[in-house]
């Protein structure tokens, strides 16, 4: 009879629903396992976050690695930029005598260790040569990961630094962690050996690489596997977001204990700064009240004399002088001066001024002379950097005369009231308290009683500007000195300030000391 050939064994439905059954329990294993790990590692973020300085967040760390991910032996090396090599930090599993003394080069020769910390990766290195391998060596170690710690990067390096190196291979990268890309740092960088570029990018601010772990299993003999890799990756990406996040949380609470001292100290500079002002408003309204002593408030028209007058200072005390006073029966003396600035330092001049003034106008002397006696006292006894414009003039009412000098100051304005013709007196010399000599010159001028006015004036007056910056100037002073012929001196001289105001606008505050004055003779 013919042999049977045998036939395999049917798969029956049931071997299917077996086999997807086991495989749904692996992956079940699998999800539990990830599951597990997700929970771990969230818990380790936690502890983390509630650490209250770096070195905690490290030891955390590394217990983490060593209970979670169950490596037996862990070493931080924290890089000594000064020595430019790798040093023992902090570690778990091992004895402090394994690493007495353990450095490791960050140049080129130090292996995968320097390496992942330059370009930022980890290394898995299985059977090193322990001739060639400092850890199999000294450690005896068969199989170990390195992997670099690495803080939050906040800002790429060419935005940190606002390089415009366009030829850098860091610039304008999509990875911002610019020690890790080869041929970066700096201009010259290419022709820099790795080592030399390695010290270049570690004394770079923008340099963040806290250090690098190293960790292997010496009694555990489980093999290293890619998720160990992950897991590590993630619990080291979370230590350097939080290790950069605390740094700027520190600094941010060191500058504001900072400000809060320095608030502090501005509040007692502030009250002491308004003990001195209010000390100094004191003494500038003293000085105010003895300048305006100094000042005439009250000139009496006379028969031979009407006067307008006005002095607008720019500050509390100011720099300009006028003065109509008596020289003797038939004389008076007319002035007005100008002392270059304003402030408490022009008004003690202007005081000087005024008081050698009347000590050396005399009935024996005219103008000129006057003005180059005080000149000469100025230059022997009083030492400033300021100086002086003087009009002065002596009138003879029985004489019907006008004698006058004038100090670089600005030019008089001469009226007809009763034609109209009008003049302008330029200065004739050179202003007071600068120059031996002076160069003046002095000039009568006949009147006729009744019918002559003359406008004296400092330039604060002309040179007030308007919102367009457009000044007053004399051309306009001179239309108004015209237009108000017609008035008395007093109310001459309050129309001419109102035209001047008008033209300024009501905004524009004096930017100098403004005095007026219109005589008529």
């Amino acid at each position: 009879m013919p042999k049977k050939t045998p036939t395999s064994p049917s798969r029956g439905p049931g071997t299917d629903v077996g086999r997807q059954m086991n495989r749904l329990r692996n992956q079940n294993e699998n999800l539990k396992a990830q599951l597990m790990n997700t929970s771990l590692i969230n818990e380790l973020t936690k502890v983390m976050h509630s650490s209250t300085d770096p070195d905690r967040i490290v030891k955390t760390v590394l217990l983490g690695i060593q209970e979670i991910i169950e490596f037996d032996r862990v070493v931080l090396f924290e890089i000594d930029t000064r020595e430019f090599c790798l040093k023992p930090k902090d570690w778990v599993g091992i004895d402090e005598s394994s690493l007495a003394d353990l450095t490791i080069p960050m140049g080129f020769e130090g292996g995968e260790i320097t390496d992942a910390v330059f370009l930022n990766r980890h290394f898995l290195v299985d059977n090193p040569d322990p001739e060639a391998d400092v850890f199999a060596e000294r450690l005896d170690s068969k199989s170990y990961l390195v992997m670099p710690l690495i803080s939050k990067m906040t800002r790429s390096c060419w935005d940190a630094k606002n390089c415009k190196k366009l030829s850098c291979p860091a610039h304008g990268s999509f990875n911002p962690y610019c020690w890790s890309i080869m041929g970066s740092g700096g201009d010259d960088a290419s022709g820099l050996s790795e080592n030399e570029r390695r010290k270049r990018c570690i004394a770079c601010p923008n340099f963040k690489a806290e250090g690098v772990f190293w960790m292997d299993r010496s009694v555990r003999k489980a093999k290293i596997t890619s998720d160990h890799i992950t897991t590590l990756s993630t619990i080291l990406n979370q230590a350097g977001i939080i290790i950069e996040n605390f740094r700027i949380f520190n600094a941010l609470e060191i500058a504001n204990d900072d400000l809060q001292d320095a608030n502090k100290k501005l509040k007692v500079v502030n009250h002491d700064l308004r003990v001195a002002q209010s000390r100094i408003n004191k003494d500038l309204e003293h000085a105010r009240t003895i300048q305006q002593g100094l000042l005439p408030h009250d000139i009496e028209d006379t028969d031979e004399v009407s006067v307008g007058f006005k002095y607008i200072p720019a500050e509390l005390v100011g720099g300009d002088y006028y003065d109509l006073f008596q020289i003797a029966d038939g004389l008076f003396g007319i002035v007005v001066a100008d002392v270059s600035g304003h402030g408490v330092a022009s008004a003690l001049i202007m005081s000087m001024v005024k008081v050698l003034l009347k000590t050396f106008a005399d009935t024996k002397i005219g103008p000129q002379k006057t003005l180059e006696r005080i000149n000469r006292t100025f230059l022997s006894e009083i030492r400033t950097d300021n100086f002086v414009t003087v009009f002065y003039g002596v009138l003879d009412t029985g004489k019907n005369v006008l004698h006058y000098t004038s100090a670089g100051h600005c030019p008089a304005l001469f009226f007809d009231k009763k034609s109209g013709a009008h003049s302008q007196v330029k200065a004739d010399g050179l202003f007071l308290g600068v120059f031996p000599d002076m160069m003046l010159a002095e000039s009568s001028f006949k009147y006729v009683p009744g019918r002559q006015r003359v406008i004296l004036y400092t330039d604060g007056l002309t040179e007030a500007k308007n919102d367009a910056g457009d000044m007053f100037d004399l051309h306009r002073l001179e239309q108004a000195g015209l237009d108000t012929l017609a008035l008395p001196p007093r109310k001459a001289m309050k129309r001419i300030l109102d035209t001047q105001r008008e033209f300024c606008g009501p905004n524009q505050e004096p930017a100098d000391d403004i005095t007026l004055l219109v005589i008529d003779i």
